[in-house]
């Protein structure tokens, strides 16, 4: 019998006895092969044979899990048969959404698997969330306001929070009112109506590269053609971009000008001009995502784009998850008033309304004038861990790696060596507890095989180095083992004989 056979049954045998429990973490590919003296690739068949039968899967940040099969059910009650209609279902969701369609479940589920530091979630520190900033709203006004806040609302969202989203935009330079907002539930939400909106299956998007995996998702679900360009350090590549404006014709330019994710690039004022020139002459709307704007930690980013545009070019959207609470579910839109109407009706048949609560909980926030305090808080407190996750990383990681500050936002992007696969690091540093995110899923076009994004917003300070000291051994290690392989791949020295 063969030897991935072998381990394939004994691993098997000790799942379906419970001696492997349901949830518990096999040791990496690399790992177990070191410890049974065995070849990588024969690991790795095992390892397949096994998810074949759905007895183990892979995580995002996890690494490989047991999980239960109705093969373990031999001598326990069955479960029902699947009904047969779901038998009928069209399959292919990866198929749309790419091999990484489950990334960001699997990145909302980190936030409730303990003993992992996560590098892997876009999300604020627990312990940064506002929560007294809201016990006091409700404590002084939530008796008051009962119908406004825990009734139903209009689909454009609540009237007191549209004037307060419009009044504070309207400080950062866009000409709006509460006419030209409507408030969501969640940025992704968004894209995916902007999207039915203007898009039919086959119609073209364009987007950066790399860019946020939801935007990638949402537009292949509708079935659009996703075109990507690249960015450099002022953003957007612009002379790309209208080599692909003469050559196509893009119902859409999806962007995140400012702390880009996952970049964190910030699209250079100038740049931003002439793009907006670009989408007048091709006549192409503008999707600007801002989700990180107004996190800056020293010198404030150049004005949003809708703040530049004088011909109704820019959709603007932006969301208080990252401000504020992911947990309020709050975003908002803000374009020309006949978008907003028909968006409106578009919103109504998936979503009547945006939960009335977090809606009221934010017009509050809001009107008494506590967010501005509330976002010098948290961008002082992620500078000081995104320095923190810097000197950790020149302390402990190789000299090969290459990462850019950015000045505001939540990441880092990091470009690892030639040769070193950003897979095989997620995989190994889950064995050793730490979940980041390979770049793979923020590309269109196959790329990010040497990237990494790790979030400093999430972790504790106290969590940060440590975290990071773990992935320069796992790092370390791989460096030592590529070169060991390069050894001995390279054809041995002739000396010529005299």
């Amino acid at each position: 019998m063969p030897l991935y056979r072998q381990i394939y049954q004994q691993l098997r045998e000790a799942i379906l006895s419970g001696a492997l429990p349901e949830g518990a973490r096999l040791p990496t590919e690399r790992a177990l092969a070191r410890e049974l003296g065995v070849n990588r690739t024969t690991v790795m068949n095992a390892y397949n044979e096994l998810a074949s039968e759905g007895l183990i899967e892979g995580h995002v940040g996890r690494g490989t899990l047991v999980r239960r099969s109705l093969l373990a059910l031999e001598d326990e009650e069955c479960e029902p048969a699947m009904p047969s209609w779901l038998l009928g279902l069209a399959a292919g969701e990866s198929e749309v959404l790419g091999p990484d369609a489950r990334v960001l479940s699997e990145l909302m589920a980190l936030a409730e698997y303990g003993g992992m530091i996560s590098f892997a979630s876009a999300m604020p520190e627990p312990a940064l969330l506002p929560a007294e900033l809201f016990r006091e709203i409700c404590q002084d006004s939530l008796l008051s306001a009962r119908q406004e806040a825990l009734g139903y609302c209009p689909v454009e969202g609540l009237q007191s929070l549209r004037q307060q989203v419009a009044l504070r935009m309207r400080r950062r330079g866009v000409p709006v009112d509460a006419g030209h907002i409507l408030i969501l539930s969640g940025s992704t939400q968004g894209i995916g109506l902007v999207g039915r909106f203007l898009l039919r299956p086959g119609d073209e998007v364009v987007v950066e590269v790399p860019t946020y995996i939801g935007a990638i998702q949402a537009f292949r679900a509708l079935g659009a053609r996703v075109i990507g360009i690249p960015l450099d350090a002022e953003g957007l590549r612009l002379d790309l971009l209208e080599s692909v404006l003469t050559r196509h014709r893009p119902r859409l330019i999806y962007t995140l000008p400012t702390f880009q994710n996952p970049t964190g690039v910030v699209m250079s004022p100038e740049r931003r001009r002439r793009l907006l020139q670009l989408c007048r002459r091709y006549q192409v709307p503008v999707l600007e995502d801002d989700a990180y704007g107004e996190l800056y930690f020293d010198t404030p980013p150049p004005p949003p784009l809708k703040a530049l545009d004088s011909s109704e070019q820019v959709i603007y959207l932006s969301t208080f998850s990252k401000m504020l609470a992911p947990g309020l579910r709050v975003a908002w839109l803000a374009g020309p008033v006949p978008m907003i109407e028909r968006l409106s009706l578009h919103k109504q048949v998936f979503d009547l309304n945006t939960n009335a609560f977090g809606q009221w909980l934010v017009a509050e926030v809001l009107r008494r004038g506590w967010l501005d305090g509330h976002l010098r808080r948290l961008s002082a407190a992620y500078r000081r861990k995104r320095d923190l996750m810097l000197q950790a990383i020149e302390h402990y990681w190789p000299r090969e790696i290459r990462v850019t500050p950015p000045g505001g936002g939540f990441h880092l992007w990091c470009r690892l060596p030639a040769g070193l696969r950003a897979r095989t690091l997620l995989r190994e540093a889950a064995a050793e507890g730490v979940a980041l995110l390979n770049g793979e899923p923020f590309h269109v076009d196959g790329g990010g095989q040497q990237y990494v994004r790790l979030s400093y917003a999430y972790p504790q300070e106290a969590q940060i180095e440590e975290g990071i000291r773990r992935i320069g051994i796992v790092l370390k290690r791989l460096l030592l083992q590529r070169s060991q392989e390069q050894m001995r791949s390279s054809p041995p020295e002739h000396i010529p004989m005299v």
